[in-house]
């Protein structure tokens, strides 16, 4: 057994042995430094999100945002007037046919290129 092994099971083995001992003697004490812990760790994780919030001015976040607005519109259903809303028919007329292909099918991938070279042809091996 190397220096590394024994040395990680010695931290691990009185980690867990005053794990047992604070439970047993001084359950208190372990519940407050928990929620201590758990308070800390929230106050930090707001701060970071708050910061990294503020920074998503970034050329490729607004590009994105752009392309994003832009999918919506495209592919958003429209809404029909007054004018061209159409009367429903009886259940008679209204036969939905047998076999149906899937909307994805039909309408393809929703994908917008943002950035890219597309005047670039890729170099190919010539035989």
């Amino acid at each position: 057994m190397n220096i590394k092994k024994f040395v990680f099971y010695a931290v691990i083995g009185l980690g867990a042995f005053g794990l047992i001992s604070m439970i047993v003697f001084e359950p208190g004490s372990l519940l407050r430094m928990i929620v201590t812990y758990a308070l800390i760790a929230a106050v930090i994780y707001g701060i970071v999100r708050f910061v990294m919030s503020r920074r998503g001015n970034s050329r490729e976040n607004s590009a994105y945002k752009k392309a994003v607005r832009q999918s919506k519109k495209k592919y958003q259903p429209a809404k029909p007037s007054a004018s061209k809303v159409k009367r429903i028919q009886p259940a008679a007329q209204q036969r939905k046919p047998a076999k149906k292909a899937s909307a994805a099918r039909l309408n393809g991938p929703k994908l917008t290129v943002i950035e890219g070279k597309k005047g670039k042809k890729k170099k190919r091996m010539t035989l």
